[in-house]
């Protein structure tokens, strides 16, 4: 299967995320927020980020989409990327524990 994370557009995101997730009282909404520190991303060009408008989770015939990117600075340099998937029904939900867990297998991850 191929599951990726594409944060340029046609570019499989080979560093690992941080992600921590959040669920409503009801448990059928949520977010997932995903941080990559940008130290561990191994882009030679920080212009690229001024391009990026969306983030895509992918798997299967299916893509997750979020347009909730913040980058943070230090010293100038961009220092985190910050992703928030919002999750407004049930199936949007589940969809992304589909893409979570294919993504965990083939990346030798536990959660």
């Amino acid at each position: 299967m191929n599951c990726c994370i594409e944060i340029i557009k046609g570019v499989n995101e080979k560093t690992l995320p941080i992600i921590k997730l959040t669920k409503s009282k009801n448990g059928k909404t949520g977010t997932a927020t995903f941080l990559f520190f940008i130290s561990l991303i191994n882009l030679k060009n920080y212009s690229i980020f001024n391009s990026i408008d969306k983030v895509s989770l992918i798997y299967k015939e299916t893509k997750i989409i979020s347009k909730k990117i913040v980058l943070f600075f230090r010293e100038g340099k961009p220092f985190l990327l910050k992703i928030t998937f919002i999750f407004k029904t049930q199936n949007e939900w589940f969809d992304f524990f589909k893409f979570i867990f294919i993504y965990s297998k083939e990346n030798s991850l536990m959660f």
